[in-house]
């Protein structure tokens, strides 16, 4: 990307002081900024980046994008100043402007579960015939999707992920993208503590498909019904998905292996073709069925799609396996957790060969009021599968494990270190064990006490 600065300046409606120089690239974060950048000094929640103007222009930046009230023009020695606004809004708007002249075509993902996993999929499906970037972690918001639809080099489609803290900002963040493909994938408890129920986060999610532009396809997961009542939001073509009949692109014949997913799918009444990869779990045949589906509203043939997915591995703490001291096994899904996942999760987990299944559940954040009955309502769950031993780690961990298994086969911890200490009396070679949290609980530093550490001898143990 090589853009002038006055032709930034009219992108973003904002008034240009100074020579107007060539940009390379767009920054909000002064330390990794790359010389030649255009810097924007964007108010966050904890810091304001108009603080670091005079870092950026130290690190290399060509020029800087501020608000209207900025004042201290002395702190831009020799590069350019364009006056916005908002430089949140600005952003938006050079990547939108970007976006359109670039050609390339957009699928964008939302969804209360599985929008990294569904992203992954969708671009290693379409990847077997397209060259395709994608949005990097989970740089999704307001400053994450600009910054990855300005980095695009000429790759021909792009794949990125929508998320949201508030109604608004779905809408908000699909004009920007101005997808030609946008995924729904569920509907869940996710965020609940700050939309209240689960049909005000329907409506929020909704936003993508009342937002899409003409001429672009929505891609439904039948499977929910919250989904199936947005899609209504969208009057262009509609491509479904899904495990019931009926739909357009329909998976079949899932089975869970210890070596990933295997199920089939057919796309709009075609021959069925198998499909599998190293994920784990039906939740996530469903992630790579949306990815599929995507990838046939691009034109690539569902036979190719099926191929691209077929190396599809776990992400760090979405279900990847680590090594425990003592022969033991993780599940690790400390990323992140609500109740829909952690019962998806709990059922898979209850039928993988083991030694024992030991279940290591943290708090589930941002929930609301309903924290406790939700929390209470998985360890109901957990008490009809055949666990060995239930550790419930915070205080709603706790909630979890009272539910699951009130007696002797329960262990409580306050936070992770002491899970940690409590696990490392118990653990015996062929265990596996499953760890699944909110982030903010941080049950990967439990995780990472007990991993087996480089050179450190593997006894073997299980079939796990």
């Amino acid at each position: 990307m090589r853009l002038h600065g006055e032709a930034a300046a009219r992108t973003m409606r904002g008034a240009l002081e100074g020579p107007a120089a060539m940009f390379t690239g767009v920054s909000i974060d002064s330390r990794t900024l790359a010389p030649g950048d255009l810097f924007f000094a964007i108010r966050g929640p904890r810091f304001d980046g108009h603080t670091f103007v005079p870092d950026a222009f130290r690190a290399g930046a060509a020029g800087v994008v501020v608000a209207s009230g900025y004042d201290r023009r002395e702190e831009v020695p020799g590069g350019f100043l364009i006056r916005v606004a908002d430089p949140t809004e600005a952003l938006g708007a050079l990547a939108r402007e970007q976006r359109l002249e670039s050609g390339a075509r957009i699928v964008a993902i939302t969804g209360s579960l599985g929008k990294t996993t569904t992203k992954e999929a969708a671009a290693a499906a379409i990847g077997v015939e397209r060259s395709v970037f994608r949005s990097r972690g989970n740089l999704n918001n307001q400053w994450g999707l600009p910054l990855s639809l300005l980095a695009r080099e000429d790759e021909e489609v792009g794949v990125v992920e929508l998320g949201m803290s508030a109604p608004g900002e779905i809408r908000t963040l699909t004009e920007i993208a101005m997808p030609d493909c946008g995924v729904l994938t569920t509907i869940a408890e996710a965020h609940l503590e700050y939309f209240g129920s689960l049909d005000a986060i329907a409506a929020a999610k909704g936003e993508l498909f009342e937002a899409l532009p003409a001429g672009a396809t929505a891609v439904v997961n039948a499977d929910d019904e919250r989904v199936r009542a947005q899609a209504g939001r969208f009057s262009g073509r509609r491509v479904t998905y899904g495990f019931a009949e009926g739909v357009d692109v329909r998976g079949s014949g899932y089975a869970g292996r210890p070596s990933g997913l295997v199920f089939e799918v057919s796309a709009f009444g075609g021959p069925a073709v198998s499909v599998s990869c190293g994920l784990a779990g039906r939740h996530n045949a469903g992630n790579v069925l949306a990815g599929l589906a995507a990838a046939t509203v691009l034109d690539v043939p569902i036979e190719h799609a099926a191929r691209g997915v077929a190396d599809l591995a776990p992400l760090p703490g979405r279900g990847t396996r680590v090594p425990l001291r003592g022969g033991a096994l993780a599940l690790d899904e400390t990323y992140n957790s609500s109740p829909r996942a952690l019962r998806a999760v709990l059922s898979e987990f209850a039928v993988l060969p083991a030694g024992r299944r030991i279940v290591v559940v943290g708090d589930m954040r941002e929930l609301g009021e309903d924290a406790g009955p939700l929390h209470r309502a998985c360890g109901e769950l957990a008490a009809t599968l055949p666990l060995d031993l239930i550790v419930g780690v915070g205080p709603l961990g706790r909630t979890f494990a009272e539910a699951a298994a009130p007696g002797s086969n329960t262990l409580t911890a306050d936070g992770p270190d002491e899970a940690a200490a409590l696990l490392e009396g118990v653990l015996r070679a062929g265990d596996l064990v499953l760890f699944k949290a909110s982030r903010a609980v941080g049950l990967d530093a439990a995780l990472r006490r007990l991993q087996v550490r480089g050179g450190e001898d593997v006894p073997s143990g299980g079939d796990a």
